[in-house]
């Protein structure tokens, strides 16, 4: 495909389609390069789910500790602050998005095939974990940038809320599945109370979808949009322009600091869920498998409302899903029953899309092209920070239970939740 015309797989050249209201869900599968890149983002997803799973759950059957449990998950983070800025520099400069995320992909499978080697041969440590965890957290961060600017070069700005919408539909229907299918599968061959052998399969099971993902890839046939230029500012320049944009931009800099304070006080309880279900609710690593995938079912419904929606009131949508996640959360900090548990999370769940799909909708409608990439940078920030601050909550939960951890922050996110909806320029964000 030549870069001055279109073809049939150009967002541009697609047929608006005059659908009843709730088929415009589906309507970014009707560009054929969106379903490559769909079918790549699932395998991915897929893999990084049953990843949430199983690396956490190895982690606290070998130490035992939550604080463990935080460096492991801050180390990551660590050099994702490092690994997201670069990554958007990277994504405004090179032509072809894809072969980052490629790259990625190729660097992610060989992480997984080694932690899955150590465990076959019996020499599995933590620090082991650690590794792969720093590893990942570049993989993951330097290309998550590339993957969320490809997805409007894909399908146009006008199948971005559906496109985005279905991703995240993607994300969590492996979330459903895949967490309580892995957590199933190391139950029944005997893991759990310090056998961790069987966990083997789940990161080979983890090592061929990244195989998958890659080869998808090869298929997404859709140049940068961006002519070729040579850049005359150095990488530096480019990430100090990049957040001095951010802090010019009023808009882009209110949906991202508050984007932050609301992934922090809402996901903390994410980090301590493996210990929280062995300590709290007395359960093995099958219903630990469950409860991650059960609360990906509020997220998968609550994607394909998302992806449904009109383009009209969007932060106002996005604050009133993050209050029904800050209220179901904190309802869950104080049960001690399994099923009631499961059912909040679920809530949970459906809340917590509407944050992530319609901030990123948000922040793509009113980024400047030329700083897409950065910008999206800085917004993958998010997992890193979060990666990084869950530390001290991880020490708070050792000291006074991780009930009482995730109870303060639930009540942190309502009360931001609260006033955000009385600061006008940000409730009617559209």
């Amino acid at each position: 495909m030549s870069d001055g015309g279109l073809s049939l797989d150009s967002p541009d050249s697609t047929p608006k389609l005059q659908q009843k209201h709730w088929l415009r869900t589906f309507e970014a599968f009707s560009v054929p390069n969106y379903r490559w890149f769909f079918g790549s983002l699932l395998c991915g997803f897929a893999s990084m789910n049953m990843q949430m799973f199983v690396r956490g759950w190895l982690g606290f059957e070998i130490t035992g500790s939550y604080e463990k449990l935080g460096w492991m998950t801050a180390a990551g983070g660590i050099v994702g602050l490092l690994a997201a800025p670069l990554g958007g520099v990277v994504a405004d400069r090179v032509r072809q998005k894809k072969h980052v995320l490629q790259l990625s992909g190729i660097a992610n499978g060989i992480i997984t095939f080694a932690i899955a080697y150590y465990i076959v041969t019996g020499s599995l440590v933590f620090e082991h974990l650690l590794l792969a965890s720093i590893l990942q957290g570049i993989t993951f961060n330097g290309m998550f940038p590339s993957k969320q600017a490809l997805i409007k070069d894909v399908v146009g700005l006008g199948l971005l809320t559906s496109a985005i919408g279905l991703s995240n539909t993607g994300m969590n229907a492996a979330r459903l599945l895949l967490p309580g299918l892995a957590g199933g599968m190391v139950a029944s061959l005997g893991g759990g109370y310090g056998n961790i052998e069987p966990a083997k399969w789940v990161y080979v099971g983890m090592g061929a979808l990244y195989v998958l993902s890659v080869l998808f890839l090869i298929k997404v046939d859709v140049p940068d949009r961006r002519p070729v230029v040579e850049h005359s500012e150095s990488v530096t320049q480019q990430l100090a322009g990049g957040f001095q944009y951010v802090l010019d931009t009023p808009v882009i800099f209110m949906l991202l600091g508050f984007n932050f304070l609301m992934a922090f006080f809402g996901m903390t309880y994410y980090m301590l869920l493996p210990g929280f279900v062995k300590e709290v609710l007395n359960a093995g690593p099958d219903k630990l498998g469950l409860i991650i995938s059960v609360s990906g079912i509020g997220s998968l419904i609550g994607s394909l409302i998302i992806a449904s929606l009109p383009s009209r009131n969007r932060a106002r949508v996005l604050l009133g899903g993050t209050l029904l996640m800050g209220i179901a959360l904190l309802g869950f900090s104080f049960s001690s029953n399994y099923w009631l548990s499961l059912v909040l999370l679920a809530i949970v769940g459906l809340g917590s899309v509407a944050r992530m799909s319609l901030t990123n909708v948000l922040l793509q409608t009113f980024v400047d092209s030329d700083y897409r990439g950065r910008v999206m940078s800085i917004y993958t920030l998010e997992m890193a920070v979060l990666s990084i601050s869950i530390y001290p909550v991880s020490v708070a939960a050792d000291i006074f239970g991780p009930q009482w951890a995730v109870g303060v922050s639930a009540a942190c996110l309502i009360a931001l939740v609260l006033i955000l909806f009385n600061v006008p320029s940000y409730r009617n964000l559209d």
